[in-house]
């Protein structure tokens, strides 16, 4: 699995969890999520924080799978959001940043 490989080697402080690995798959595969997800790059970093912390706590009121709940609050993390769009825009061969 690229996706986990990619991962894995991108957060040797962190564990790589199941539900990051299904989280970056679902953007690999799906280009409406993986647009959402590059969008939320142009926000400031203090919104976009505040906004997966907000989105996994309704994710679990939700009763919604939990991993996948942890997976996205972890993105409030910068070091892991960054992480992820690497690794997704590595992943899907778009080498465009945002700056």
């Amino acid at each position: 699995m690229f996706v986990y490989f990619s991962l894995g080697l991108m957060t040797r402080e962190s564990e790589v969890t199941d539900g990051m690995v299904k989280f970056a798959h679902a953007l690999v595969e799906a280009g409406h999520l993986r647009a959402w997800f590059y969008a939320l790059e142009r926000l400031p970093a203090s919104i976009r924080d505040t906004a997966f912390s907000e989105i996994a706590a309704q994710m679990r009121r939700d009763g919604e799978d939990l991993e996948l709940a942890d997976a996205v609050a972890s993105l409030a993390n910068p070091k892991i959001y960054q992480t992820i769009l690497t690794a997704i825009r590595e992943r899907v061969g778009d080498v465009t940043q945002q700056t």
